[in-house]
């Protein structure tokens, strides 16, 4: 699962790696369409590599791997139009408004610059100059960018341990929050180790910072340490970070974390989780979501499930 739409009274999820589709649902989670274009011919991919929101239009923009086409859905799912586009941009996230894009390039790709604005298809700010130790990562760079307010956005590149703030009314750039997770080395001796793969194995070290979400009182993302992924919170009054995995098994139970990849239209988190490591869903914390469960049938260890939730100041 790579990403969690709500819109109207649709739940979309973009299924990128196992899928290579799109899945369409109404508001209590049964199944209404999908996207799945596989092919050669008009409005068809190979390989999904992310959709995209626009709401001005309101329409689903999907981007795939293999050709410099953007796809037009309506929110149903159904296809309107295909459009090619000549700019060497590989988008890792976008927010298109109109005629207006706001994206972070993967850097990786074309070695240019990671953030980039365009309006009326004319590059109007172009920055985070590209820097092999920091862009040249195998990360999926997914959930870059998150608005905060009106004009104003969060977005990240690469590796980079800086969550940046773009207002879109000056073009202005600026650092909003610096993160240091004590990296046992620096990311110059990390990119310059003779088995960088191996170290960072062996030494559990963090990179990245990416799946960004926010509502007005707390920031959501997440940051990389082999095996798997780790989320945060953090408070924006107090600048306190929580660990969202122990915030569910505090406040739900024993269950595994993929990721907080979505907001609801209400400002809420949407977490997806599954089974825990022994299979089973424990939801003993929450006697109303332990309800909730007991009426499900058959869900199995392989299943996932997203969860909504709201999160307040805690000691």
């Amino acid at each position: 699962m790579h990403k969690v739409l709500i819109i109207g009274n649709r739940i979309i999820i973009v299924d990128k790696t196992i899928g290579n589709s799109v899945l369409i649902f109404d508001e209590r989670g049964r199944y209404f369409n999908h996207i799945y274009r596989i092919g050669d011919g008009p409005g068809e991919y190979k390989n999904l590599e992310n959709i995209y929101y626009d709401e001005k239009e309101g329409s689903l923009i999907l981007i795939p791997m293999d050709y410099k086409k953007k796809y037009f859905f309506d929110i149903g799912g159904n296809f309107i139009k295909e459009e090619r586009y000549s700019e060497d941009i590989y988008y890792s996230d976008l927010i298109r408004l109109g005629n207006s894009e706001i994206l972070v390039n993967n850097g990786s790709m074309n070695l240019e610059d990671g953030f980039k604005v365009y309006e009326n298809q004319k590059l109007v700010t172009s920055a985070i100059p590209f820097v092999d130790y920091l862009d040249m990562t195998p990360l999926d760079g997914r959930n870059v960018i998150s608005k905060i307010d009106g004009d104003n956005y969060n977005f990240t590149v690469g590796n980079r341990d800086t969550i940046f703030r773009y207002d879109a009314k000056s073009h202005e750039i600026s650092a909003d929050y610096i993160f240091d997770f004590e990296p046992p080395i620096s990311k110059i001796d990390y990119a310059n180790h003779p088995s960088p793969l191996e170290y960072f194995v062996e030494s559990k070290m963090f990179i990245g910072i990416f799946d960004i979400f926010q509502n007005g009182n707390f920031l959501s993302f997440t940051t990389f340490k082999y095996p798997r992924i780790k989320g945060r919170l953090l408070s924006k009054s107090t600048k306190k970070l929580y660990d969202t995995e122990e915030f569910i098994r505090e406040e739900v139970g024993n269950l595994g974390f993929e990721g907080i990849l979505g907001l609801g239209q209400n400002g809420e988190f949407i977490a997806v989780l599954k089974a825990g490591d022994n299979g089973n869903w424990d939801f003993s914390k929450n006697k109303d979501l332990e309800e909730a469960y007991g009426e499900m049938n058959d869900l199995g260890p392989e299943e996932f499930l997203l969860l909504f939730f709201e999160i307040e100041e805690r000691d």
